[in-house]
């Protein structure tokens, strides 16, 4: 799972890395605006940004009556600082956090810099090439999925083998692709990409993008917008990244699921699933999509959680709103069934209601557990395999 961070965050990781940024400070409450502002000086335009986990914020609009964007470029001071006042706290709603907004809790206020070109820059891993791979466009500042569907030959590509690293050659060919190839551009796009590099590889990360990076009127390059993803299972080698974790940002489910290792993603659906294994967990998505249901969630509880994680996943799953149904399907091995059913009997009584259940389980004490659930939930639908549990699902929300 990818652990993102904050535009100012991941510029302080980028400045920290050699890579040039704008003049900016970041503000998280109305206490701390004149402070801020004294620090950045006079300015002949300010860049104020609300600061969420989310895409298209210069798009987007404020739940709470503010006018405009969550990206907004205004001339003077004051008007910046009631913005900023005005933003916090506020929600914004883009296309990428549905109708009920993210929270905003802290704004940043940068120099406004007016590029004489723009460029997309990002190092990101290719899955299906198994290592990472720069991706480059001379049209940076937009969308970059619409640009790679419509014109995809603007994007230049160049894999990176890590046991080698990031070659001088490979970064002059970007530059001269980019139209970046005098010796002054060539030397900052240098620094910019090494710089990159290096942070993503130290810090374990699966995205580093700037767009745009932008050409100054002076001539040199800077860094506007940043975006950073992190892998969450390299967190134990990097502390700072993890203390740069925003969960008022993450679906609250996913935030109680991790603090007991678990991995869960809240996917919209109605068909709530329990399972041991992420391909376990994959194939009963497959299956529930098969059968036209809209699984609610990603869950995997790996093969040797305690009871209070399998308890704590139960009670997560039975609190979802929409749940018309959650489906056990577990293969014990170091996990027990008649555990896995203990578990789901300590959460019931927790729940605000109790949807149906449908049961499979198979491996270690499978026959216990689907006993302690017989004699407890005489309700629950039980599959004997894979081939019936679509059909119990279906009797379950009696369709």
């Amino acid at each position: 799972m990818a652990v993102k961070v904050h535009e100012f965050q991941s510029k302080k990781l980028l400045s920290a890395f050699g890579v040039p940024v704008e003049r900016g400070e970041v503000i998280f409450s109305k206490g701390e605006v004149g402070g801020a502002f004294g620090r950045l000086g006079a300015m002949e335009r300010y860049a104020v940004k609300a600061q969420v986990h989310a895409g298209g914020r210069g798009l987007g609009r404020f739940a709470n009556g503010l006018s405009g964007s969550g990206v907004r470029l205004v001339d003077s001071k004051d008007e910046a600082m009631d913005l900023v006042c005005a933003m916090l706290g506020n929600r914004l709603i883009t296309k990428q956090t549905g109708p009920e907004g993210a929270p905003v809790s802290a704004v940043y206020v940068a120099e406004v810099i007016e590029p004489m070109g723009q460029f997309y820059l990002s190092i990101v891993v290719d899955r299906r090439a198994q290592r990472p791979v720069i991706l480059a466009s001379a049209e940076g500042g937009g969308n970059i999925e619409d640009l790679a569907e419509k014109s995809p030959w603007k994007i230049f590509r160049e894999h990176i083998i890590p046991t080698f690293g990031l070659a001088d050659f490979q970064i002059r060919k970007l530059a001269f692709a980019l139209g970046l190839g005098e010796e002054s551009l060539l030397q900052d796009f240098m620094a910019t990409l090494r710089g990159m590099w290096k942070l993503f590889w130290e810090k374990d990360a699966s995205l580093v993008e700037i767009n745009p990076l932008a050409l100054t009127a002076h001539g040199r390059l800077c860094a506007i917008d940043a975006k950073i993803n992190f892998e969450d299972n390299g967190l134990f080698r990097n502390e700072d990244v993890r203390a740069m974790r925003d969960t008022t940002q993450e679906d609250l489910n996913e935030v109680r699921a991790s603090q007991f290792g678990l991995t869960y993603v809240a996917l919209g659906g109605t068909i709530a699933c329990l399972t041991n294994g992420a391909g376990l967990a994959m194939a009963t998505m497959d299956l529930l999509n098969d059968y036209s249901l809209d699984p609610a969630n990603f869950l995997d509880l790996g093969d040797n959680s305690p009871q209070a994680a399998i308890t704590e996943a139960v009670k997560i799953l039975l609190g979802g709103p929409n749940v018309r149904c959650v489906v056990v399907n577990v293969i014990g091995g170091a996990m027990r069934g008649d555990v896995v059913a203990e578990s789901i009997l300590e959460a019931l009584p927790t729940a605000p209601f109790h949807p149906p259940l449908v049961i499979r389980m198979e491996g270690a004490n499978a026959e216990e557990g689907r006993k302690i659930l017989r004699d407890r939930i005489p309700s629950a639908f039980f599959a004997d395999g894979m081939s019936s549990l679509g059909d119990k699902v279906r009797m379950a929300v009696g369709r």
